[in-house]
């Protein structure tokens, strides 16, 4: 159905182009407006905006057209209008041709997203890199000083003559402190 496509397609849908063909084929100009309003409406079910993209209206090209007299006094459905519905299809067949130019600009701008998300892991990197860094040094900092309160306080221990037990207590704690 329309809206699996357009689910699938989500994100893209401003690539596709909407056309509704053999509009020359209508018996009456109502049994086409009636038509245009059923896909408009079955549009605006599916596609998740306000306003509708733009619906080409075409009809076949006139060497496609069998037996059928190209003057606008024929008896064709919608004779006069027939000129722009020709000029509707040559719009359509001008924008597939921009396909390739519009390829060139889809990958600057993926290569220029890329380039934003790549920026944005480097810095990430970094700052985690920064905070590893600082952990790392308070961490030596920390082991620094445990190591010189504890030489500290065994030259104490030994220089004021306190019970064996406790420098042995206070050189197993730095020790394993650190």
């Amino acid at each position: 159905t329309l809206s699996i496509l357009l689910h699938s397609l989500s994100g893209m849908d401003h690539k596709l182009l909407i056309v509704l063909n053999k509009a020359d084929q209508f018996k009456k100009i109502h049994d086409f407006a009636r038509a245009y309003g059923s896909l408009c409406w079955n549009l605006s079910k599916v596609i998740p905006r306000k306003d509708l993209p733009r619906i080409y209206t075409m009809c076949l090209p006139k060497e496609a057209q069998t037996g059928a007299e190209t003057s606008p006094e024929s008896n064709q459905p919608i004779g006069t209008a027939l000129a722009d519905l020709h000029q509707t299809r040559d719009d359509v067949v001008a924008e597939v041709m921009k396909a390739p130019k519009r390829r060139i600009d889809n990958v600057i701008t993926h290569l220029n997203d890329s380039v934003h998300l790549l920026l944005m892991h480097a810095q990430i990197v970094e700052d985690v890199r920064k905070k590893h860094s600082k952990m790392v040094w308070d961490t030596r900092i920390q082991e620094g000083g445990s190591l010189t309160v504890g030489v500290g306080l065994t030259t104490l221990g030994i220089y004021t003559a306190l019970p064996m037990e406790f420098t042995g207590g206070v050189i197993a704690a730095t020790i394993l402190g650190v």
